[in-house]
């Protein structure tokens, strides 16, 4: 039995999956799913687990070289909202794109980890280094 790290089955097998040029999107509770793309559903209730609680769980254990963002984050959420969630990701490099090419990379991705977070456009895509 592990004692530490992650121990959801189907995500502890998709972060060993997760290699060299993939991607990883973390999605908020309204984010759609995707037929040819694995779902890592981890949503319980509304609000939890935020996207921020799974960043915290898993970044530890990742080599990144990029986190892809929507500019509509900043755009359209509260400014004190966007300073606390990039806390939890200001160590790696982000990229900023429109909504709409967002969606379209969660497309390509390796997973989707879906959480029950309801701040819009909190979504982010990993990169694997």
């Amino acid at each position: 039995m592990l004692k530490n790290g992650i121990i959801n089955g189907q995500l502890a097998s998709v972060l060993a999956r997760f290699r060299h040029v993939n991607t990883l999107a973390i999605v908020d509770g309204p984010f759609p799913s995707y037929p040819n793309v694995e779902l890592v559903d981890l949503a319980l209730v509304k609000g939890f687990p935020k996207i921020t609680d799974v960043l915290d769980a898993i970044l530890p254990h990742l080599d990144l070289t990029g986190l892809y963002l929507a500019n509509e984050f900043s755009e359209k959420v509260d400014p004190n909202t966007v300073s606390k969630y990039k806390k939890h990701f200001e160590k790696i490099p982000t990229i900023l794109i429109p909504h709409e090419e967002f969606k379209e990379r969660v497309g390509q991705a390796l997973a989707i980890i879906h959480t029950g977070d309801a701040v819009p456009y909190s979504s982010v895509i990993l990169k694997s280094g």
